[in-house]
């Protein structure tokens, strides 16, 4: 397994334990481009309590941080309407598009949602700089502030 898959795996491992309800996460392990957060805990004022979160990874990943994350499509606010930053139908780049013509089951039914980071410092240790870690908790503020 080359260093950069090991990065991604230990980072799926770390954020399985801090942001699954279940401690699940799954990844690409051939090419490393993409992390299913399972579980992911949702503030009150959603029509879920918990959904899975995808995020995409850049072929240079640990260097550029993601963009984009996806959550299940039947996502809302638990009055029905949409969550802001929610790109239902509308997306730059869709994970559903042909080339997952051939993904699992699980690669599917997603929506985007934007999550622009500025500033990103990742470390050799993920512990101590940016990382998947910090993506989750990005994410985690932007469900309690879209609500």
């Amino acid at each position: 397994m080359n260093a950069r898959l090991q990065r991604i795996m230990t980072e799926v491992a770390l954020a399985a334990v801090r942001y699954s309800a279940t401690r699940s996460a799954h990844y690409d392990d051939e090419a490393g481009s993409w992390v299913i957060i399972k579980d992911f805990p949702l503030p009150a004022g959603y029509n879920y309590t918990h959904t899975d979160v995808l995020i995409l990874l850049p072929g240079n990943y640990p260097q550029t941080p993601p963009d984009w994350f996806y959550v299940d499509a039947e996502l809302l606010l638990e009055n029905g309407d949409e969550p802001d930053h929610v790109f239902y139908d509308d997306l730059s780049f869709d994970p559903n598009e042909e080339w997952f013509e051939d993904a699992p089951p699980q690669m599917r039914g997603w929506t985007g949602c934007c999550l622009h980071i500025y500033d990103w410092q990742p470390a050799a240790d993920p512990l101590q700089g940016h990382s998947l870690l910090s993506v989750c908790e990005l994410i985690k503020e932007a469900f309690e502030r879209w609500k």
